[in-house]
């Protein structure tokens, strides 16, 4: 049977699944990309759940209890899941059908002996440890960080969207560096027509907030600074997308969940960017807002650094100052040639680095000197996307 397949293996909590799909199709064209989606695997066995919810309790019965996380979510988080998501894999992922496997994140390990398997994550667990604002309480199991790890040494390679991850990797799970490879991300949100990026959206002081986690990306924060903001400038206004909430302010709009081509509307309306994260794996937001030639306000946290060019494409303030922020936002919104600039620099910088287009070359050139070549050369239509293989694979063992 020709290996003229790949498995790509997308986890849960992860929002680029479509994105990252098209990305290894047009990276790969001479393979069929089968998605795999390990969500749909912990549903389809129904024989996992009383086990796994002994699991659940041992391991988040206080979180639960305490309402710092649900049932639901903690449901695929336990080391129970874990093992028996590998043992699905392995009766998944042939080795005469596939020639390699890829997976998003590391809340699962799927790689099975006998085929080259790659990560593209833009965290880790132990990542969490850098940030004031994550509480150690929430730190898993040493037995599911050991599972994490030996995930991360069953890879051929971790593919990162941040050089901090590459480096944590190898810091606090002992990857080989040569092994660990920031290859960056692309945007979500399409970036359709650049020519309605006019200079006058600079003067309108609009400020623009995307992000669906309200307390982790600093919305409460950025709040509090608007009222600041509002009395220095007060046509200034302040647009939320993503968290269902209410405000009750004149000089500010929640929009809630949008489709990304109405994200995208937004981004060409707004002058200014503002994500005033505490905790941010990667922050995907950012780079389309400098797609959009957005000037950008952002905390010094996680990977914002390398996005975001402290005074050349944006400004950086500490996490959960308030005070800081709100005079960056001030300064920034009394000065469009400013402004102006920024977003052009980060426009640059955004097309340059942070494309799928150029995540994909990275990765083919990571990946196939690796990989063994499908005896039929012919490209593959990648334009629908393919059925889940999982849906006839024989049956999983459920001990």
């Amino acid at each position: 049977m020709s290996r003229n397949r790949i498995a790509l293996v997308s986890t849960y909590f992860h929002h680029s699944r479509d994105s990252i799909q098209q990305m290894l199709a047009a990276a790969f064209p001479e393979y069929q990309i089968d998605n795999i989606p390990a969500d749909e695997i912990v549903a389809k066995f129904k024989t996992w759940i009383a086990p796994n919810l002994l699991y659940v309790g041992r391991e988040f019965g206080i979180d639960v209890l305490l309402r710092r996380t649900t049932i639901r979510r903690s449901y695929r988080q336990t080391t129970y899941v874990f093992r028996r998501l590998r043992e699905a894999m392995a009766q998944i992922i042939s080795p005469e059908r596939y020639a390699c496997s890829f997976q998003t994140q590391s809340v699962c390990d799927a790689s099975v002996p006998g085929i080259p398997h790659f990560i593209y994550t833009d965290h880790t667990h132990l990542s969490n440890l850098h940030y004031p604002y994550f509480n150690k309480r929430n730190l898993r199991s040493p037995k599911w960080i050991e599972l994490e790890r030996s995930t991360y040494h069953n890879a051929a390679r971790v593919f990162t969207r941040s050089k901090n991850i590459a480096a944590d990797l190898v810091r606090f799970y002992g990857v080989p560096e040569e092994k660990a490879i920031c290859v960056f991300a692309g945007a979500n949100a399409p970036v359709s027509d650049r020519s309605s990026s006019t200079n006058d959206r600079y003067d309108r002081a609009n400020v623009l907030f995307v992000g669906t986690d309200w307390e982790r990306k600093g919305g409460r924060i950025l709040l509090e600074a608007f009222r600041q903001v509002t009395r220095a400038i007060p046509n200034a206004h302040l647009t939320i997308i993503g968290p269902a909430i209410s405000t009750n302010v004149s000089w500010c709009t929640c929009l809630g969940q949008l489709t990304l081509a109405e994200l995208t509307e937004q981004f060409q309306k707004a002058s200014v960017f503002c994500l005033p994260t505490q905790l941010e794996p990667f922050g995907v937001a950012l780079v389309e807002a400098m797609l959009h030639k957005l000037p950008v306000v952002a905390t010094q946290v996680g990977a914002i650094p390398e996005i975001v060019q402290h005074g050349s494409t944006g400004d950086l303030v500490p996490p959960g100052d308030v005070g800081a922020l709100a005079e960056t936002l001030i300064r920034l919104l009394k000065d469009p040639e400013r402004c102006r600039n920024y977003g052009e620099a980060g426009y640059q910088r955004a097309s340059a680095v942070y494309s799928w287009q150029r995540v994909g070359e990275r990765i083919r050139h990571a990946v196939m000197p690796l990989i063994a070549k499908p005896s039929n050369t012919t490209p593959v239509k990648a334009a629908q996307p393919a059925s889940s293989p999982f849906a006839h694979a024989p049956p999983v063992m459920t001990k």
